[in-house]
């Protein structure tokens, strides 16, 4: 089994961030974990594949992140994960 090649676009990653910077401004919130989470959800994909549910557009799908409110967006084509947004 051959893992997937994960590639994380621009609006993705500015979403990991203001997560992050919106989290720091709370007490006892810990930004970092739940940005490892984050991450951590993602990479599942990795190995796993197309393992959300079909997303709102053609082609898109959507993972729930365990223990976290937080929905990642992306799309799988062949050995490619695009994570479009979170």
């Amino acid at each position: 089994m051959s893992l997937k090649r994960l590639i994380w676009r621009r609006q993705a990653l500015a979403d990991l961030q203001g997560f992050h910077d919106w989290l720091a401004t709370i007490e006892g919130a810990k930004p970092k974990r739940v940005v490892r989470i984050i991450r951590l959800a993602a990479e599942s994909l990795r190995r796993l594949g197309d393992i959300g549910r079909p997303g709102v557009g053609e082609g898109l799908r959507e993972l729930s992140v365990r223990n976290a409110p937080y929905v990642i967006v992306y799309r799988f084509s062949g050995d490619e994960i695009e994570i479009l947004a979170v």
